[in-house]
């Protein structure tokens, strides 16, 4: 990590954000479960969320961006299985091709998607004259001191109209796009839908999600392209999954199967009813 901060402008940052998230060769990873992918399949979509219920309350709070969450690089994330492989016996990482991603990034640009809000209850939907902006980005992170790092540890000093001096978070055009440094070890890279103004559902709130259809890629992970990797708590065997789930998918294993102990709520309730069982049999 550089420590001397090079000077850039507001929109430099986010055009060099965007053409490095085009740049990751070795595919682009969803870490997820098993039952979400198999939803994702079934209804050929995939969820973007709200900008302002983002896992991170320090993020400017903006209600006209979606977004999905992937990452990149070979070796495995243990911070994103602990994060979103919930619950962990069934979470898995997902490998789309940079190939698929882009081809769909280029469908959405020609406006040949279909956008759908989700309610709680109820049928999605339809949003007939949805069309937002779909960019994809990489993620910056800023420290204390305000200046921003870039996924290659590249120190910056954010300028506007040759000025420096605010927050990154202070610039609405960066809600997407930067994140405090305790995140960074995420590497994420975001797919952002980017409306006019908020999508409101029946009640006037905007809606938490939104449904876009994701066909390609998700056909790529499915057909051999892509790739299935298990989380290290998964349950079901190895064998299994290929055969019974995903037949013509390439389907492995984690490096990490049995060889890691995170103590959990869940552990602890366990313990606690053994000990009862045990008290049980010793009042007998």
């Amino acid at each position: 990590m550089s420590d001397k901060a090079l000077k850039i402008s507001l929109e430099g940052l986010l055009k060099m954000l965007r053409e490095s998230a085009r740049k990751h060769k070795n595919g682009l990873l969803h870490y997820t479960t098993m039952p979400a992918f198999k939803s994702m399949i079934d209804s050929g979509k995939v969820y973007f969320s709200l900008l302002q219920s983002s896992n991170d309350k320090n993020e400017c709070k903006d209600n006209r961006h979606y977004m999905m969450c992937l990452t990149y690089g070979k070796e495995e994330n243990i911070g994103l299985w602990g994060i979103y492989g919930v619950p962990w016996e069934k979470s898995i990482r997902l490998k789309f091709p940079n190939r698929e991603i882009m081809d769909w990034l280029e469908s959405a640009e020609k406006k040949d998607l279909q956008y759908y809000g989700i309610r709680n209850r109820g049928n999605p939907v339809l949003l007939k004259d949805a069309s937002p902006k779909v960019l994809i980005c990489d993620v910056a992170y800023y420290g204390c001191d305000g200046n921003i790092f870039t996924h290659d540890g590249t120190n910056y000093r954010v300028t506007y109209n040759g000025r420096s001096g605010r927050k990154p978070y202070q610039y609405p055009c960066l809600a997407p796009y930067v994140k405090k440094w305790a995140w960074s070890y995420e590497r994420e890279v975001r797919i952002v839908l980017e409306f006019d103004k908020p999508v409101l559902n029946s009640k006037g709130e905007p809606f938490r999600r939104i449904a876009v259809d994701f066909e390609g890629p998700l056909e790529s992970a499915l057909e051999g392209g892509g790739e299935i990797l298990l989380g290290p708590w998964c349950r079901r065997r190895l064998e299994n999954v290929r055969k019974r789930d995903f037949p013509k998918a390439i389907v492995v294993q984690s490096e990490f199967m049995n060889k890691i102990n995170l103590r959990t709520p869940c552990q602890e309730c366990a313990k606690l009813k053994r000990m009862k069982r045990m008290l049980c049999k010793y009042k007998k």
